[in-house]
């Protein structure tokens, strides 16, 4: 009779598929990940290079988003939650004098 810890779950290692999808699955993370730095970037300072950094990084998420439909790796699909969170486009108000 084997005992349950609260580590067993941790214990198994990934599988070489696991992994693969993880790699497959990179491309993805680090464009979010320029976007999420963008937004960053654009609520502290919304000026012209802030907005163009934002929109340079939205269009390579959505270009490596394309590219990586025809791997195995889970990616998000155009009905998932996230994906239309993913295209907004974020526009500092605009001044009025």
């Amino acid at each position: 009779m084997s005992t349950y810890t609260a580590l067993a779950a941790f214990d198994d290692e990934p599988t070489p598929a696991e992994l693969a999808a993880i790699d497959a699955e990179a491309p993805v993370i680090a464009a979010e990940l320029d976007v999420v730095t963008a937004e960053c970037r654009l609520a502290s300072s919304p000026d012209e290079l802030a907005i163009k950094a934002h929109r340079r990084a939205v269009t390579r998420l959505n270009v490596v988003l394309r590219t990586n439909r025809t791997t195995t790796a889970p990616v998000y699909s155009a009905g998932s939650p996230l994906s239309t969170a993913r295209r907004v486009v974020i526009r500092p108000a605009t001044r009025t004098a």
